[in-house]
């Protein structure tokens, strides 16, 4: 008698961005940031999961059966334990249509043999026919209900597939019944990140690490969690236990860049994604993460190589293309921005910050009509988007309509009351309007919220507005801070404007 076993389920990945979060609330785009400062995402695409100690354990008389056998020309005379075990033989080596076609001869000739039907739904999964995967499950599920083991595969199906209810209630029914399963705790962790339930997810992966603290994945997928909550220090900890156990793992290096990044220590955060980058050449998101590292080291010229390269390997990276247009765009290359925050959105059209930024760009290429288009998408898919409302407005008043632009730096102040800078904005609405008493409150206001952070253009027109009230005192001790402030900024044509005003007092 011989045991076999299934030695591991397929590989865990988590769609794009990355960790959502719900990420973000998809965070699977970018989140809002400076222009020139590309929002930090680590997508985590885990290695497969030793599944060992939760194997399915097949017994039978075995006949020794050489590696190179093809099952095509064999398999007639095998008897059903030898042909499912010839199965496991392909499917271990990875030979999965020589697997396939054993474990259908296996179930023409056992019927009943539900181990059958889950190697046959894993290879399935493989090529990513889900339905027939699940319908091989249902099927060993159905002749053995017993079985945690295909709960488990199951599951981790359903969460491939995207069906994360479903996923859950088949790793809550193994753990009903098998409460030492690292895995289902694992699996079930990734769901709840998926789904921003961080703590939760940190307990599942805390319970997994006891009962298997040896398993480097697990401190992995805990040391991003860790991330997602801001707890740089511990994720590093775990980054480094998994390093320990695993000195191979290359997302384990680009996980404590990241969270060395996040604590602003950034030769140690270069250092750890060089090693992820030379561990595996092939990880895009380790060149992504690099790109943030050099161009926080005013290093932009390898910020954009290492983009390049992270979507020479996966062109549909869209959050490389939102920080290339970013990088773009802080350079002058606008129409080169454009077209990266087009190809965004193209990959992920529900992305407002996607349309926000392209909008940005046609702001300053001189295409407002357009930028108030981009504008009015990005609030119809986040309408609590408080920046597009500011930005929205300022287009609106670059195109003449101040009516417009009040209403949407209302709705901007509305959303977010500490938003400074968009009293200012309103302020000089209000005054385009003639609403000298609004236009006095809204200045006056932004002066008092941050008077070291004005911009001189405020004070210019907290001037206009009281030369207007005849109100010459005021008038001139604004003009005067404005003239500073031109100056300063050497803003040559604002402080010869100001000085202008200054001399009709």
């Amino acid at each position: 008698m011989k045991a076999y076993y299934l030695p591991s389920l397929l590989g865990l990945w988590l769609a794009v961005v990355g960790w959502p979060g719900a990420a973000q609330a998809q965070t699977a785009e970018p989140l809002p940031i400076p222009a020139g400062d590309p929002a930090f995402e680590v997508e985590v695409d885990t290695d497969a999961l030793d599944l060992e100690d939760d194997a399915v354990t097949v017994e039978g008389e075995t006949e020794t059966v050489e590696t190179e056998t093809s099952p095509s020309s064999s398999t007639s005379t095998l008897s059903a334990t030898e042909a499912f075990n010839l199965g496991v033989q392909s499917f271990n080596q990875q030979n999965y249509v020589a697997a396939l076609e054993a474990f259908n001869i296996a179930i023409d000739l056992q019927p009943d043999r539900a181990s059958a039907y889950q190697y046959r739904g894993l290879i399935y999964a493989q090529q990513q026919d889900y339905d027939q995967a699940l319908a091989e499950l249902n099927q060993a599920i159905a002749l053995d209900p017993g079985n945690p083991n295909f709960y488990l595969v199951r599951g981790s199906i359903f969460y491939q597939q995207g069906s994360l209810d479903q996923a859950q209630a088949d790793f809550n029914t193994v753990l009903a019944s098998h409460p030492e399963s690292a895995n289902a705790y694992l699996y079930r962790g990734l769901i709840d990140t998926q789904q921003g339930r961080h703590e939760l997810a940190l307990e599942d992966f805390s319970v997994a690490i006891e009962l298997d603290p040896t398993n480097p994945t697990a401190y992995v997928l805990r040391g991003f969690a860790w991330e997602r909550v801001k707890s740089y220090a511990n994720a590093v900890t775990d980054f480094t236990q998994a390093i320990q156990l695993d000195g191979d793992l290359a997302r384990a290096y680009m996980g404590r860049g990241v969270a060395y990044y996040h604590m602003e220590l950034y030769d140690s955060a270069l250092s750890d994604l060089n090693q992820a980058v030379r561990q595996n050449p092939e990880l895009a998101r380790a060149y992504l993460n690099r790109s943030y590292v050099y161009y926080r080291l005013g290093r932009p010229t390898r910020a954009l190589q290492d983009l390049d390269q992270a979507l020479a390997l996966d062109p549909y990276l869209a959050e490389a293309y939102m920080s290339r247009g970013i990088i773009r765009a802080d350079q002058g290359d606008l129409r080169g921005a454009e077209q990266d925050f087009a190809q965004a959105l193209q990959i992920n059209p529900d992305s407002a910050v996607a349309y926000k930024q392209k909008a940005d760009v046609l702001m300053r290429i001189g295409n407002t009509a357009g930028a108030i288009a981009d504008y009015s998408e990005a609030i119809l898919i986040d309408p609590d988007y408080a920046a597009a409302y500011k930005a929205r407005g300022d287009a609106y008043m670059a195109a003449g309509n101040p009516f417009a632009a009040v209403n949407d730096y209302s709705q901007a102040l509305a959303l977010q009351p500490d938003f400074t800078e968009v009293y200012a904005a309103r302020g000089a609405a209000y005054l385009k309007l003639g609403q000298g008493e609004n236009a006095y409150k809204d200045l006056s206001q932004a002066v008092a919220v941050a008077p070291d952070q004005v911009d001189p253009e405020v004070y210019y027109n907290l001037g206009m507005l009281l030369a207007r009230l005849g109100d010459d005192v005021g008038a001139w001790r604004n003009f005067e801070e404005a003239a500073r402030l031109y100056l300063q900024q050497g803003n040559a044509a604002g402080y010869r404007r100001t000085l202008q005003e200054m001399g009709k007092l």
